[in-house]
């Protein structure tokens, strides 16, 4: 187990509850700023990226089963990691 695990499981907190800290410790701390944030865009980019690359890494890089974890479409995983990844996971033929 890696020490985030560790730590979520020690805490008995939920992804959800997770979520909720961090959205109201941000907000609190862009004081002023919460007009101009578009918050929902944020919090996508933010885990969206990390999440993918986390599921391809366990599937050993193979999109079709990357896209069925991730309940998506193998062509809409293919545009995603090419937004974020720059090719990074897209192989030549």
């Amino acid at each position: 187990m890696n020490m985030v695990t560790e730590a979520v499981n020690e805490q008995n907190l939920t992804l959800s509850d997770h979520v909720v800290q961090v959205v109201k410790s941000y907000l609190g701390s862009a004081e002023g700023d919460e007009k101009s944030l578009n918050l929902y865009q944020l919090i996508v980019e933010e885990v969206e990226s990390p999440l993918i690359r986390s599921v391809m890494e366990l599937t050993r890089y193979n999109q079709s089963k990357a896209a069925r974890v991730l309940g998506v479409s193998r062509g809409t995983l293919r545009t995603k990691l090419k937004h974020y990844f720059d090719d990074e996971f897209i192989g030549s033929r």
